[in-house]
């Protein structure tokens, strides 16, 4: 199997694009998208800050490798048509201009219908086994309206810290990764994790909320499976048998 490390600079841009467009695809396939709205980004390899996102309009179903729009730190469209969604660049800068985040290529914004209702919890309540992968790891950002200021990207970034996932509050979800998988699968934890804190805690029923040793136990534990590696190939191959227009 060829490393990314053996690919040219430009097979490596090809295969970010790719795997861009394949997160687009499934988070329309998962129910995830908001019609043309939300975003999903990553840095160009070979560049600081330089990132990709989806052409301004489309539907995430059709988001190919090949329209995909690139922009720089300040917005700036260098390939692609100029109408950007300003909230996409605000929110996704926040991490590709953090140095913190320096290794964090993917970055996922979403609205999901099925638990958007748990960005107005105070806090997150863990409740399941499979919301531990996450337990620690989760931040919380305090709405400030429509993204759209600039000084915004600061508090994002250092609300979202050293974690993999952050709750925009009365907003919606922010996760990250170094890989188009570990990022997708973040937002599918966090995605049912709210769902079942949304559920449960409508249930009526008085709750378990287990011992916090044990749920550090199980993050830890978690880390001998990290997010992405086994479940991406399987998801390149779901999009594939879907419609591989993905990729061109």
């Amino acid at each position: 199997m060829t490393t990314n490390s053996e690919l040219t600079l430009e097979q490596q841009q090809e295969q970010v694009r790719i795997d861009l467009a394949a997160m687009f695809r499934l988070t329309n396939m998962f129910g995830w998208d908001d019609t043309i709205w939300n975003h999903i980004t990553a840095r160009v390899p070979g560049s600081e800050h330089h990132f990709y996102m989806h052409c301004f309009g489309l539907n995430y179903e059709e988001v190919t490798a090949s329209n995909l729009i690139k922009v720089d730190e300040e917005g700036n469209v260098l390939e692609g048509p100029s109408d950007v969604n300003t909230a996409g660049f605000i929110i996704h800068g926040a991490i590709h201009l953090s140095e913190q985040h320096r290794n964090n290529k993917f970055v996922f914004h979403a609205h999901p219908k099925s638990c958007t209702a748990a960005t107005a919890f105070k806090e997150l309540p863990f409740l399941i086994q499979d919301s531990s992968m996450l337990y620690g790891k989760v931040g919380f950002h305090d709405w400030e309206g429509l993204s759209v200021d600039p000084d915004e990207r600061h508090r994002i970034a250092e609300n979202m810290g050293s974690n993999s996932c952050l709750i925009m509050r009365n907003h919606g979800f922010l996760t990250v990764g170094e890989t188009a998988g570990e990022c997708f699968m973040n937002m599918y934890y966090l995605i049912r994790t709210c769902e079942v804190a949304l559920q449960a805690t409508a249930s009526g029923f008085e709750l378990e909320y287990g011992d916090p040793a044990l749920w550090a136990l199980a993050s830890k534990q978690y880390e001998a499976f990290s997010p992405g590696k086994y479940e991406w190939p399987a998801l390149l191959r779901k999009c594939d048998r879907a419609d591989p227009s993905y990729k061109f």
